[in-house]
C-alpha cells in the first residue's frame, strides 16, 4: 500500500486512499470505546487485528497498544505488547510508544482495565516486576507516580529501594524523570496534598 502510495506521488491526485488510511485509525478508536461491550472471543479477533494492522503499518502502534492494553488480563499480557513493539519497531519509535503506553498505564480513566482493578500493593509489586524482571521501569514510572507514590497505605521504604534504583537507570529519560520527582509524604507519613 505503502509503496502505490508513493508511486502515485504521494496520492496527491486522488485522495481516497488516504481517507482508508485514516479511517482505520478511526477503527481502531470505535474497537477501543467497545472494548467493554464485547466478549472473550471477539476480544481475541481484536488482538489478532490489532496486531495484524501492526505488522502492515507501524505507525498505527500507539492506537495499536492502546487497544491492546484494554484487552491485557494480566501482567505477561502487558509484557507481551513490549515484546512484540519491540519485534516491530525501530528502538528510537519503540521508546516514543513506551512512553504512551506508560502514560495509558499510570491513567486512572480506564486505559488499561486489568491495573485498575489491581490494589495498591499489587500495583507497586507490578511495577517492581517489570522494573526487576523484565528491565522496563519507563513503562511503570507514570503508573508508580499516579496510583502507588500518592497513597498512604504504600510502604515507603520500598518506594524508596524502587526509586533509588529508577535513579540510576541506563536511560536517561527516565533518570531525568526521576531525578525530578518528589515523593508526597510528609514526615508523619501522611500525603502532602499541596503539589497535587
Amino acid at each position: 500500500y505503502e509503496k502505490k502510495l508513493d508511486s502515485n506521488q504521494n496520492n496527491l491526485d486522488d485522495q481516497s486512499n488516504l481517507s482508508i488510511y485514516r479511517r482505520i485509525n478511526e477503527l481502531l478508536d470505535m474497537f477501543i470505546s467497545s472494548i467493554g461491550e464485547i466478549d472473550l472471543q471477539q476480544q481475541q479477533c481484536f488482538r489478532s487485528l490489532a496486531l495484524f494492522i501492526l505488522k502492515c503499518e507501524i505507525t498505527r502502534a500507539s492506537l495499536v497498544g492502546k487497544l491492546l492494553m484494554k484487552l491485557a488480563q494480566n501482567k505477561e499480557n502487558l509484557e507481551e505488547i513490549l515484546i512484540i513493539f519491540q519485534q516491530y519497531l525501530s528502538p528510537v519509535y519503540f521508546e516514543h510508544i513506551l512512553l504512551q503506553l506508560a502514560s495509558y498505564l499510570g491513567d486512572n480513566d480506564g486505559s488499561c482495565p486489568f491495573v485498575q482493578q489491581l490494589n495498591i500493593d499489587e500495583k507497586f509489586h507490578l511495577a517492581q516486576w517489570f522494573i526487576n524482571e523484565k528491565g522496563q521501569p519507563l513503562f511503570v514510572f507514570d503508573l508508580l507516580k499516579n496510583q502507588v507514590f500518592n497513597k498512604t497505605s504504600v510502604d515507603k521504604q520500598q518506594c524508596q529501594v524502587l526509586l533509588r534504583q529508577m535513579r540510576q537507570s541506563q536511560n536517561l529519560f527516565l533518570r531525568q524523570q526521576v531525578l525530578e520527582y518528589a515523593v508526597p509524604w510528609k514526615q508523619d507519613g501522611t500525603i502532602n496534598t499541596d503539589d497535587q
